[in-house]
């Protein structure tokens, strides 16, 4: 069991390592293709990125970074829900409202993300010369982002460490444990959401691309 518990803390660290660096590396693309409008330059070499620029350097190495990194979080994620299913079984999860809460956010969080590598995988870095497609593309890395950490934050309640979101939850009034969510409620909610997080980006995503398509 201890062992267990060593890989799933090394899967959790991974993958939160991972999204942390895919956020970061959004930001920086986000800010780089802004300079670059900004300063009108053109592509160069005949690469998408112009290189006679900081900005188009920077995103050169970001934007694949990001993406690289959302499919290894995905991994991660997965491989860490799996380790903590053979130490906590599903009927404690069940009959746990903080494990249920871990669950829930753990489920929000993989749901944008495999969107995010849907969008990236069908369109490319090309996405990133609408504003619009880009924008959906991340603002589902940013969202994934922040699921994860408040799935991980609750992960540090389960191992009795507490966590460092423990001041915002108490500042917003909420209760980390449940987050309002009590009995059959975490099914609801969970598949709800989730059901949200997959269908509307892909409709958004598949409008756009038609949009595009006729101009």
């Amino acid at each position: 069991m201890t062992d267990l518990i060593a890989v799933h803390s090394m899967l959790v660290e991974l993958h939160g390592g991972m999204l942390t660096l895919a956020a970061v590396c959004i930001l920086a693309t986000i800010f780089a293709r802004s300079s670059i409008k900004t300063e009108k330059n053109s592509d160069s070499k005949g690469t998408f990125w112009p290189t006679n620029s900081l900005a188009g350097n920077v995103a050169r190495y970001t934007e694949p970074t990001a993406y690289l990194a959302v499919i290894g979080a995905v991994v991660g994620i997965v491989a860490s829900a799996i380790v903590g299913f053979f130490i906590w079984t599903v009927e404690f999860l069940a009959s746990s409202p903080l494990g249920m809460s871990k669950v829930m956010f753990s489920v929000f969080a993989l749901a944008p993300l495999i969107v995010f590598i849907f969008v990236r995988a069908k369109s490319g870095e090309s996405l990133w010369k609408s504003g619009s497609m880009s924008g959906l593309y991340a603002g589902l890395g940013i969202l994934g982002f922040v699921f994860a950490v408040i799935a991980g934050s609750l992960g540090g309640h389960m191992a009795l460490k507490g966590s460092i979101l423990d001041p915002v939850y108490a500042l917003l009034g909420i209760d980390p444990v449940t987050f309002g969510i009590t009995g059959s409620g975490f099914v609801i909610v969970t598949v709800s959401v989730t059901i949200v997080e997959l269908v509307v980006p892909l409709v958004v995503f598949l409008y756009l691309r038609r949009r595009a398509r006729a101009l």
